[in-house]
């Protein structure tokens, strides 16, 4: 009875969607060409990613769907000619694209520590029933929790499911209506208000936004937007923004939403040769830019538009793959591409933005991955610069590891390899660290870098000069002894918690995971605390006060 009526009030609120199988044909990532096509690079350094400079202005970023040339310009479509791959992402200004741009990937903020920056997002995605982007269309599934739009966020499928059973119509059709998108800034040290949480979702029609959305109060904003005030008061770092809705995460990011907010400090001094966003030739010298190296493993299908598996084996969830791993690899939103790089130094900011895969990252010469290659030297990673650079080596069978989300700022040092063609690697098992290994001639590699012949003068920042990165009190205040793993001195704990975190297997794969052996909701559980903000009550299990230190 309990089931007839919360189906009885799904459909009265109007959440009857168009059923949809997943109607695409695999292409294998085996079958794709490699290193036919150029990286895409910053635009200020001619490339094709979008680079913008914050300052007093508003940014304003709008969330579209476009076509982007993810596959090599050789790749032939089974029908027709290969015209690019519908992507979503964000695009600067309030102009949208008209013919197919390089790459889906971007922009790349560049803030200033102390200097707030005002970004303006806005969700001109459209419905779920006209994207183009199968991969979303044919993978969205409502018997999860998730945002919910139409029905209120009340999630009357993920209530009514039978444990064991598949879902009764209409919860197992897809999602039909505007599409729903937040944005969050990872790494942002940031109010709560401005961390853009699951819950904080708006629709692009403009309609309906999640309890938690928020944008900033006194700025005038139509529906399908949101305005956030970042502060940039944390240290220089390398982090990233990305969707975060609840639910629809991993098919969001996957069709592209995903850009880089890159931190600098003007008072923080660095070595010479070594420039905020790059590295420079000497005091005062030309600055070679970084370039970013955003990895993600896709799927594609035979006419090149992205894929995403939904043969699920849990028969309450229909289309929710639990994991996604996929059999090709896009570097900057480009399928296997090629780096044309002069003998010296180059700076790369490397960000995992997979859903689920780890990558183990070597550099090493031509096709004999046994062959050690240049070594990289990491300077800083996602919290910000390192005391000194680590040297990753090569010849040591050394490797830089990467989890989903993670970033890896390095320097790598192509003299001495002239003329040579080197193959960025992966080694990385899936699942981590356990699993199968990657395929060699697919998911094994990453990137080729093209190194010209002649020599060259780099005065540059040389990591292996032992010049460290920080001195004096810029120095990085450590909690715990790295080489005891003990607490440091003079470190007062103000309480010690153990958490685990519980994967719940299925027949054939994962049903949920959860936190201390507890649902997320935490409504049936007296030692969980009710926080109602705004008419909304969460549960929450931990509530540490600000400026405390826990174990």
């Amino acid at each position: 009875m309990s089931i007839k009526l919360r189906f009885s009030v799904f459909v009265a609120v109007g959440l009857v969607t168009t059923a949809a199988a997943q109607q695409q044909a695999q292409l294998p990532g085996s079958s794709i060409p490699q290193f036919v096509d150029p990286l895409p690079t910053l635009s200020v350094s001619g490339g094709s990613i979008a680079t913008v400079v914050a300052g007093p202005d508003e940014i304003e970023l709008h969330m579209r769907e476009f076509k982007a040339n993810m596959l090599p310009s050789t790749f032939v479509p089974a029908v027709g000619a290969y015209t690019g791959t519908w992507v979503w992402g964000y695009i600067v200004g309030p102009d949208a694209p008209t013919s197919p741009l390089a790459t889906y990937t971007g922009p790349v903020v560049v803030a200033t520590r102390g200097a707030p920056a005002q970004l303006r997002f806005v969700n001109d995605l459209g419905y779920a029933s006209t994207t183009n982007v199968m991969a979303w269309k044919y993978a969205t599934d409502q018997t999860l929790h998730w945002a919910d739009p139409l029905g209120g966020e009340m999630n009357m499928c993920a209530h009514s499911i039978v444990p064991g059973m598949p879902p009764m119509p209409p919860c197992d059709q897809h999602y039909d209506g505007p599409i729903p998108a937040v944005v969050h800034l990872h790494g942002g040290d940031v109010p709560p208000v401005l961390d853009g949480g699951p819950d904080a979702w708006f629709t692009s029609d403009g309609l309906l936004h999640g309890h938690g959305y928020y944008t900033r109060p006194g700025v005038a904003v139509a529906g399908n937007e949101a305005v956030y005030r970042y502060p940039n008061d944390q240290e220089a770092a390398p982090i990233w923004f990305h969707d975060h809705a609840l639910g629809l995460t991993r098919l969001n990011v996957y069709a592209g939403l995903a850009g880089a907010y890159d931190i600098v400090d003007p008072n923080l001094p660095l070595p010479t040769g070594l420039h905020p966003v790059g590295l420079q030739q000497g005091a005062g010298g030309a600055v070679d830019y970084l370039i970013p190296l955003v990895i993600q493993d896709r799927m594609f299908d035979v006419n090149g538009q992205l894929y995403f598996p939904t043969e699920a084996e849990n028969p309450e969830h229909p289309y929710w793959v639990p994991e996604f791993v996929g059999d090709t690899i896009a570097v900057n939103g480009k399928v296997w591409p090629y780096l044309d790089v002069q003998p010296k130094r180059y700076r790369f900011l490397i960000v995992n933005g997979s859903n689920a895969r780890t990558y183990e990252l070597s550099v090493t010469p031509g096709t004999a991955s046994a062959a050690a290659g240049p070594a990289v030297w990491q300077i800083a990673t996602d919290g910000g610069y390192l005391d000194a650079p680590v040297k990753i080596d090569m010849s040591r069978k050394q490797k830089l590891l990467l989890l989903p989300g993670e970033r890896a700022d390095v320097i790598i040092d192509f003299a001495g390899y002239q003329g040579q063609n080197l193959l960025m690697r992966n080694s990385g098992r899936t699942p981590y660290p356990f699993g199968a290994p990657p395929h060699g001639m697919t998911v094994g590699r990453i990137l080729q870098f093209r190194v010209q012949t002649g020599a060259m003068m780099d005065l540059s920042y040389n990591p292996a000069s032992g010049i460290p990165l920080r001195t004096g009190s810029q120095q990085i205040v450590r909690l715990v002894n790295p080489t005891t793993g003990t607490l440091a001195p003079g470190v007062a704990v103000a309480n010690t918690r153990q958490l685990t975190l519980n994967e719940i297997q299925g027949p054939d794969d994962p049903l949920e995971v959860l936190v201390n052996n507890t649902k997320w909701e935490g409504t049936n559980r007296p030692d969980f605390t009710a926080v109602t903000v705004g008419g909304n009550t969460t549960y929450y299990s931990e509530l540490p006060n600000e400026g405390a230190t826990e174990v």
